[in-house]
C-alpha cells in the first residue's frame, strides 16, 4: 500500500510539530528549573527575614511562562492528533473509492474479453456454396474500419458478389 501525497504531507507536519514541541519542552524543564530556584531562594530569604515579594513576583511569572507552554503544546498535539485522523480518514476513503475503480475497470476489461471470445467464436471458418461451389469464408473484425472483413481462398469472385458485399458493409479480399 503506498502513501498517498495528502497523508505524506500529514506526517511531514506531524514531525514539524513534534520538533516544535520538543523545543518548547526544553525551554518549559528550564523554566521549571528556574522556578525551582526561585523557590528554594524564597524559602532561604524567607528563613533569615528578607523581602521575598520580588522572587513571588517573579516565581509566578515564570511558573505562568511554563503552564503557557504546556497548554501550547497539549493544543498543538491535539491539533496534529485531529489532522492525522482526519487525513487517515480521507486517506481509507480514497483507497476504497479507488478499490472500487480498480473494480469496475476489471469487470469492464472481463466484459470486453467475454464479447471478444464470443465474436471470435461467431467468426470461425465456415464453408458456404457460391455458384456451386463450396468456399471456406474466413471472418474477422476489421479494428480500423469496424466492419466485417472477409478473406475467400477460391479463385475470383463475381462483380455481384464483391458489389453485395459493398452493400452489406463487408470487404472482401480474394486470394488466389
Amino acid at each position: 500500500m503506498a502513501i498517498s501525497n495528502l497523508m505524506t504531507k500529514s506526517l511531514l507536519s506531524a514531525h514539524s510539530a513534534m520538533k516544535q514541541i520538543k523545543a518548547q519542552q526544553g525551554i518549559r524543564k528550564q523554566m521549571e528549573g528556574n522556578a525551582g530556584v526561585l523557590k528554594a531562594e524564597i524559602k532561604q530569604d524567607s528563613g533569615r527575614g528578607g523581602d521575598i515579594r520580588k522572587k513571588e513576583e517573579e516565581l509566578a511569572a515564570v511558573e505562568k511562562k511554563a503552564n503557557d507552554i504546556e497548554n501550547m503544546q497539549m493544543n498543538q498535539m491535539s491539533v496534529m492528533n485531529r489532522e492525522l485522523n482526519e487525513n487517515s480518514k480521507a486517506e481509507t476513503e480514497e483507497q476504497k473509492k479507488n478499490e472500487k475503480l480498480e473494480e469496475l475497470h476489471e469487470k469492464r476489461r472481463i466484459e470486453r474479453r467475454e464479447q471478444f471470445e464470443t465474436m471470435q467464436e461467431k467468426n470461425k471458418e465456415k464453408v458456404v456454396s457460391v455458384d456451386g461451389a463450396d468456399v471456406t469464408v474466413r471472418s474477422s473484425t476489421d479494428a480500423n474500419l469496424a466492419q466485417q472483413h472477409i478473406d475467400e481462398s477460391i479463385a475470383p469472385t463475381s462483380f455481384v458478389e464483391i458489389e453485395s458485399a459493398g452493400k452489406t458493409n463487408l470487404t472482401v479480399d480474394i486470394k488466389v
